[in-house]
């Protein structure tokens, strides 16, 4: 997902992500943030409850038990930084991914 074009964080990509589990079928969507470069979160029918964070910098992670619902407000929160380390960091069990 090369692109980085201002108008590509106005959108959600569909994008399969490696886990130790097998391939996630999810939506991602960029992030303007100092930290986080994107979240995305599965797009499966009654997908389970995880959502995956990529940081600036290349660190790849996975938050089991965030609800999509979470994960969606999170990707479009107005500070996602803040959002992040309020609702998510250190609440949720979590998966070093790379």
């Amino acid at each position: 997902m090369p692109l980085r074009f201002e108008e590509d964080y106005a959108k959600e990509f569909e994008f399969d992500i490696p886990t130790p589990e097998g391939v996630v079928p999810c939506n991602l969507r960029y992030i303007q943030s100092s930290n986080i470069a994107w979240v995305a979160w599965p797009r499966i029918p009654n997908p389970p409850p995880l959502l995956f964070v990529e940081f600036k910098d290349g660190g790849r992670y996975v938050y089991m038990g965030v609800s999509r619902q979470r994960a969606v407000a999170l990707a479009y929160a107005e500070s996602t930084g803040s959002y992040f380390a309020k609702n998510i960091k250190n609440e949720y069990e979590t998966l070093k991914l790379r």
